[in-house]
């Protein structure tokens, strides 16, 4: 078995790498990552994905696309009151985006560009990889847990999750775009102001998608800085950093200084830890954090879409066992973080680059020889009378330098590559040998500076052709002297060899252009690989750690799409050391070891992705997203839940699930506000005030609760209580207010019902006061202020002020040329004039022209006959808008008196039975029922429906008289 699958592993069994092992393996990683998502093409908008998007006119299209940059991430402008603070154009954009391209709010639209956005992060993944990573197993392993990893369901799943994964990408292509202004700088092409420039723009693009972005060149200036610490000179270096560190601050003063933040504070139940009194604990809590974002990323096992509220407890005390986790956690990040210096501080001196097995050489020596050589070609290539003259002095010198190299590098002969792939031929990288310790040749110490001269112009011989190859040919052949001078060290970019071991190292692969590490240590390498890899993992959670500034939650998984970069790269690194353990016992158990690992490895990935698909389920719609949190916020998953569940007409569930929500957490306003409208729904009124009135109390800045209230109050007929809450609702402010513009919405809504209260009473003068107030007071959107337009029109038809009636309804109609309901209106007041009877049913047939299927437009249509005295007419349009609304309870019972009053009984009563089945607990249905059948002639059934109306409304004089035509007196 082992002796089948082990030329498998070898790296030279991988000859189709050669060329395009990057390809390759960004697209095996890629293709797991659409595959494992495909299952959220059919999901739909869940969640936060409602007031982003559906709700958001910078993405419908209600508002110019340049208002996105004046806007927040929700759509409220950034100087309201109201405003999240979240400033995020370029994501909302891509989200308009979406809509024009599907024609609408295609829900797989919007996820499959969330797919394939995840799709072009775990490429990038991989480049990055192998900027750090010379192993292609260690690529390989960072890339496909990058793409597989569940902690990236909610940004991936999510819709509103976009905003992360396009940061990222913007992040990777940030980092990636400074690596090659690097690689140009260092050899002085001109292309490196042209990456320098990318550099900056996708920096930019970056932070225009999410704020945590802002840390992308705070990263490369990182890396810039690692690489002048482990000995890589460059005169630029600090032209560079000036550059990227100028545009750091200024786009870090224009996001926290010249853009508005936050103007509302957020709520306790979001960020509970921030309203804690105890400093203590809000410091205990907020430092033990990372640590449970780290474990997250480690087992994503229990995941939820919201961690507020009560998810997480406090940590009081310092005796608390979770402040150890924390020690444990920051000094090991702060170990790693101060030995990976001191390793690069210490590794300018000397660095271990190819050479005589592992000795190292001053690298600034090495650079200066490399830019002489390059100035004396420069100088030759102008000069052809010169050039013969110093080629011959040139090549004098290499002779004698080589014949000294020769007789101080021979006995090293047989030592293996220090800096190339040869461990075992497994495909890992092998930084350095780490089993053969040579001491050094006597010639080294009796002609030190001649073999360093010799040295050195070897080593420049080997890094003329590429800078940063980190392959080599090492010839273990010591027969045929006469031809080494150029086989015994000659390093390459396009193959490596050694015969002692058996390994092939091809790193003439896109991989070679790609790696930053060569020409470093060992240790350097590795304190750079650990450094970049903590500085991914740490420096874009820091923004939203809430250790700076508090922000709106206390943990969120879609905000360690970006830090899981930093994880993937440490469990890369893991897994090419490991692999590169060379077994005591010899060759055949150190391969079983490295092929139980990547079996093991298998395993563990296969598990990650099917944890994956059962998470991107969870986020298939809000039923099952909201059950899925149960265990982990109950209150919050509940309180949701039976919204979802009370908006289907499952009441009695919903009950269920909102009253435990209750007894989890009772100040809940949302909550008992939900409960209200469930009670409301199912016409108890009585219930539905109490919990009005209780989310109110939690929280007296919600305008719907009011407007509610007032409605429920009037269906309880108590009318002046419902004007004194209407009039508070309609005047509250929203300085405090989260959504504003649902609370503006609910402020016109209480304007209109206060109207309505008005109107009916009879006091118009107060109705078309309170119909200019909201006009004046109220930033109502178009299609308000359209509304606002019909009802001051009707109340002037009603005040037969023609004039001012027609005016309003023509600027209604000017506002939304093609909104029915501005036609409706204007025929209705149109035929309270009744010279004017002929133009109020052009507007009514104009109506059913824009919307032949709506059956309001039938109602009004056949009103409007009946009061023409054309019943027959009528009794057809009724008729209509019944059959199209099979389940208002008003349109039914109109149908049905139509045709009572066209002498149709027995059509009529169908419709009066539809009705009781709509309405089994209205008296009144039961009543028109009885009626009906007792001008059929049906007594016994007649009564049978009076009596049933009787016990619903006992005492009713009109039902009390039809029993006693009936001859029916004992009830």
């Amino acid at each position: 078995m082992l002796a089948k699958l082990w030329p498998w592993l070898r790296q030279e069994a991988w000859p189709w790498l050669h060329k395009s092992n990057m390809d390759y393996t960004s697209l095996l990683c890629c293709g797991l990552a659409f595959v494992l998502y495909l299952n959220t093409l059919n999901a739909g908008f869940v969640y936060d994905d409602r007031r982003a998007i559906l709700a958001n006119a910078d993405v419908s299209g209600g508002s110019s696309w340049q208002r996105s940059f004046g806007n927040d991430f929700w759509g409220t402008p950034l100087t309201d009151s109201g405003s999240h603070g979240s400033w995020r154009p370029l994501c909302v954009l891509s989200f308009r985006l979406n809509y024009l391209l599907a024609g609408g709010f295609a829900p797989w639209g919007f996820h499959l560009g969330n797919n394939l956005l995840h799709c072009v992060a775990t490429a990038l993944v991989v480049r990055v990889a192998r900027t750090l990573l010379a192993s292609f197993w260690a690529v390989l392993a960072a890339g496909a847990l990058f793409a597989a990893h569940p902690i990236h369901t909610e940004a991936v799943a999510g819709v509103v999750g976009r905003a992360d994964v396009a940061a990222c990408v913007c992040y990777l292509l940030t980092y990636l775009s400074y690596m090659r202004h690097m690689r140009w700088r260092e050899s002085a092409d001109p292309r490196q102001w042209l990456a320098l420039a990318t550099t900056l723009l996708f920096a930019l693009a970056a932070l225009l998608c999410k704020e945590t972005a802002i840390t992308a060149l705070l990263v490369c200036a990182a890396f810039d800085v690692m690489r002048g610490l482990s000995g890589q000179v460059d005169k630029q270096r600090l032209r560079s950093l000036c550059f990227v560190l100028g545009a750091l601050c200024c786009s870090a003063y224009y996001r926290l200084v010249v853009v508005p933040g936050p103007q509302s504070a957020f709520s306790s139940a979001d960020n509970p830890i921030a309203r804690t009194a105890s400093t203590w604990t809000r410091l205990l809590t907020f430092l033990h954090l990372p640590v449970v974002n780290l474990k997250l990323m480690l087992q994503p096992q229990v995941l939820s879409f919201d961690w507020g509220m009560d998810a997480l407890p406090r940590v009081t005390t310092i005796w608390d066992r979770r402040n150890a986790q924390s020690a444990c956690f920051y000094t090991v990040l702060l170990g790693v973080a101060w030995r990976g210096c001191k390793v690069l501080l210490h590794s300018s001196d000397y660095a271990d680059v190819a050479g005589v097995n592992g000795v190292g050489y001053p690298q600034y020596h090495i650079q200066k020889v490399g830019r002489k050589s390059r100035a004396k070609r420069k100088r030759l290539a102008n000069n052809n009378n010169n050039h013969n003259n110093n080629s011959n002095n040139n090549s004098n010198k290499y002779q004698a330098f080589e014949a000294a190299y020769q007789q101080a590098a021979l006995p090293y002969a047989k030592q293996p590559c220090s800096d190339c792939n040869n461990n075992n031929s497994n495909g890992a990288y092998i930084y350095g040998d780490q089993h053969s310790h040579p001491q050094p040749h006597p010639h080294t110490h009796s002609q030190p500076q001649l073999v360093s001269s010799a040295v050195s112009l070897a080593l420049h011989k080997a890094f003329r052709g590429s800078r940063s190859s980190s392959s080599c040919s090492n010839s273990t052949t010591a027969s045929n002297k006469s031809s080494s001078s150029s086989t015994s060290s000659n390093c390459s970019t396009s193959s490596c060899s050694s015969s002692s071991s058996g390994s092939v190292c091809r790193s003439g692969s896109s991989s070679s252009t790609d790696y930053m590490l060569g020409g470093m240590s060992v240790a350097a390498r590795n304190a750079c690989i650990l450094l970049m890899s903590c500085a991914f993992l740490t420096l874009p959670f820091l923004p939203a750690s809430n250790l700076f500034f508090y922000v709106g939650f206390v943990v969120a998984e879609r905000l360690l799409y970006l830090p899981s970069v930093g994880f993937c790269l440490l469990v890369g690194y893991g897994v090419s050391k490991l692999l590169a353990c060379r077994a005591a016992v010899g060759a055949r158990a150190s391969t079983t070891r490295r092929l139980l690992l990547l079996v093991g490895f298998s395993v563990l990935l296969v598990a990650l992705c099917v944890r994956t698909v059962r998470r991107n389920a969870d986020w298939r719609d809000e039923e099952s997203l909201f059950r899925s949190a149960i265990n982990v916020n109950p209150p919050k998953a509940l309180g949701n839940l039976g919204s979802v569940l009370s908006s289907q007409a499952r009441y009695e569930e919903a009950k269920q699930v909102l009253q435990e929500a209750i007894r989890y957490r009772p100040n809940m306003a949302d909550v008992h506000f939900n409960l209200g409208i469930l009670h409301q729904n199912q016409q108890d009124f009585k219930s539905a005030v109490e919990c009005f009135q209780r989310a109110i109390k939690f929280r007296p800045s919600l305008a719907v609760a009011y407007l509610n209230l007032g409605i429920s109050f009037i269906a309880l007929g108590k009318r002046q209580q419902a004007i004194e809450i209407l009039q508070v609702g309609a005047t509250l402010e929203g300085a405090t207010v989260r959504d504003r513009s649902a609370h503006d919405q609910a402020r016109s809504s209480a304007y209109l019902q206060l109207g309505a209260l008005y109107v009916e009473q009879g006091k118009l003068q107060r109705a078309l006061a309170v119909y200019r107030e909201a006009l004046s007071s109220l930033p109502t959107p178009l299609q308000q202020r359209e509304v606002l337009y019909q009802r001051i029109g009707d109340v002037f038809g009603r005040l037969q002020q023609w004039d001012e009636a027609e005016r309003h309804h023509r600027a209604a109609l000017e506002l939304q040329p093609n909104q029915v309901a501005a036609h409706l209106s204007y025929g209705i007041t149109l035929a309270r004039n009744s010279s004017r009877a002929s133009e109020a049913e052009m507007w009514f047939k104009r109506a059913l022209k824009l919307a032949p299927e709506q059956a309001s437009v039938y109602h009004h249509y056949a009103e409007f006959l009946a009061l023409q005295s054309r019943h027959h007419e009528s009794a057809v349009y009724h008729r209509r808008a019944a059959e199209l609304a099979p389940t208002d309870y008003a349109l039914v019972v109109a149908a049905a008196t139509s045709l009572r009053l066209l002498d149709r009984k027995v059509e009529a009563e169908l419709w009066y039975r539809k009705a009781v089945a709509l309405r089994p607990d209205d008296a009144h249905a039961h009543t028109n029922l009885g009626a009906i059948l007792h001008l059929l002639g049906r007594t016994n059934h007649a009564a049978a429906s009076y009596k049933a109306a009787l016990r619903l409304q006992p005492g009713d004089a009109i039902t009390l008289g039809n029993l006693a035509k009936l001859g029916v007196t004992n009830v």
